[in-house]
């Protein structure tokens, strides 16, 4: 397909949406297989049929004085099912590494219309709140394989009214914007089916298709289908067997790019422990009903008990046992040794496969102080090697982002289009780290201090101040103020 003008040659919307669904060029996200491994109570241990209730024998067959056979009697308890939400843990330490320090915009202008675009453009992700969105996003594409970003102007002028006053290029304006920018989330977990559609040569993306039932006030079901192309968004919904448009569609959605930005994967993060996982559960449960079964609270005697049972003396029992035996409990040191080394061994290979930090209370209570800076490198490198692996493709899915925001911006404030049309802005990758706060002030201040950097890039270094123009003019003010005491 080389335009969207392929799929409008097709005469009815039933022939374009089979047209859309063959265009896909990965195969779907099994959804059910992948919900099965995220969600611990969808595991196999909690499946019956492969982990079936106990069954003890209560009673054996016996024929009565008649003759006949009465069936042996069995009593049904059931068995320990312990499903392990490991998926989640792993995904959400990828996650927490990967985005778990907001993703900087960085910028070399020096241009003033520039900069006002460019606050902006962190005003629109503040009130979007991108911050905890970016971990939604990368979850959702590390367990579900694909997500998608849908960005559409709502009427509501009151974004414009919040930095209308603080925008130099604005101030004058009479007329404000009354439009400013939502976003939402579509994923396989959400009930969305994608079909995004590219180019034949497989490089310009052309526009998305989204399948997904709604649910109407009356609790019945409709099952729409949106297509977002480059100037329009279309949306229509099966009534009847007919597909039919949905009120207050097709709309011109006001941007001359695609607001939507689609990101997918191969496999799921998780893939290659599954077994692993599986293996651990079923040792832990089958290892839970044999203490319960076996161990707490059985009482081993040695010897013969002295008149038959307890004597009460006062308010305790008291046993009294012949022949130099002794009573005791069957306790956790009595456990086998290699069942214990198993489990642990399972545990750290679903880690290790993925590259993801064991961080818990126990693993890390004996470590001291934890490690900081260079330290902390060299302890997560493989987990930031992944990391770094991750951002090839989020950073891009990112990047894409901020460059249709700026066009957006542009698009809804007219007095900013020359400057989204010159802007560039990078999205730079910050990863979690533990670091030393007092240390980057320090390198900081002495590369300004021996000439290597200039007060402009000490201040990014540090990377305490939300605008960096505007930490620079104060340190200006209290040098002046301090030159002007002395």
């Amino acid at each position: 397909m080389n335009s969207i003008d392929e799929i409008f040659a097709l005469p009815t919307w039933e022939e374009r949406i089979t047209f859309i669904k063959k265009s896909r060029r990965a195969p779907l996200p099994d959804v059910k297989k992948l919900k099965d491994s995220w969600y611990a109570e969808n595991h196999r241990v909690y499946d019956k049929e492969f982990r079936d209730n106990m069954r003890t024998l209560v009673k054996d067959a016996y024929y009565d004085t008649k003759g006949v056979l009465h069936p042996a009697e069995f009593d049904e308890q059931p068995v320990a099912r312990i499903g392990l939400p490991i998926e989640q843990d792993i995904v959400n330490i990828h996650t927490a590494f990967t985005v778990g320090n907001e993703p900087t915009l960085k910028t070399e202008t020096e241009d003033k219309q520039e900069l006002d675009l460019l606050r902006v453009l962190k005003r629109v992700h503040k009130d979007n709140k991108l911050r905890f969105q970016n971990k939604r996003e990368v979850r959702a594409w590390l367990s579900e394989t694909e997500v998608c970003e849908y960005w559409y102007r709502y009427d509501d002028s009151s974004f414009w009214r919040k930095v209308w006053k603080k925008i130099a290029s604005l101030a004058g304006i009479a007329v404000q914007p009354k439009y400013k920018l939502r976003m939402q989330i579509w994923s396989p977990f959400k009930g969305d089916v994608l079909y995004p559609i590219f180019s034949d040569n497989g490089q310009d993306y052309i526009g998305i298709g989204r399948e997904y039932e709604y649910q109407l006030v009356n609790g019945a079901t409709m099952h729409r289908f949106m297509l977002v192309t480059n100037d329009t968004v279309y949306q229509i919904e099966r009534s009847q067997g007919e597909w039919t448009d949905s009120k207050g569609y097709p709309f011109k959605h006001g941007f001359s790019k695609n607001p939507t930005i689609y990101r997918d994967r191969p496999e799921e993060l998780c893939k290659n422990i599954q077994g692993a996982r599986e293996s651990l559960e079923t040792l832990t449960s089958d290892w839970s009903d044999a203490i319960k079964m076996n161990f707490f609270p059985k009482l081993i005697l040695e010897g013969d008990l002295v008149n038959g049972g307890a004597q009460n003396i006062g308010k305790s029992h008291l046993l009294k046992i012949t022949g130099g035996g002794k009573a005791y409990y069957l306790d956790w040191h009595q456990t086998s040794d290699m069942v214990k080394s198993q489990i642990d061994n399972l545990l750290v290979r679903c880690y290790s496969l993925t590259n993801t930090p064991l961080i818990s209370f126990d693993q890390l209570k004996g470590t001291g102080q934890f490690p900081s800076g260079t330290a902390f490198e060299y302890m997560f490198m493989a987990t930031l090697f992944a990391v770094d692996r991750h951002w090839e493709d989020m950073g891009e899915f990112f990047q894409r982002r901020v460059n249709f925001l700026i066009h957006a911006i542009g698009c809804i404030a007219p007095e900013l289009k020359t400057a989204s049309e010159t802007l560039e802005v990078e999205v730079e990758q910050k990863p979690y780290r533990i670091e030393d706060l007092s240390k980057r002030i320090t390198d900081a201040a002495t590369g300004v201090d021996k000439g290597v950097i200039s007060r402009k890039q000490a201040v990014i270094l540090v990377g305490i101040a939300d605008e960096f123009t505007d930490e620079l003019e104060e340190i200006e003010k209290d040098i002046k103020n301090n030159t002007a005491k002395e």
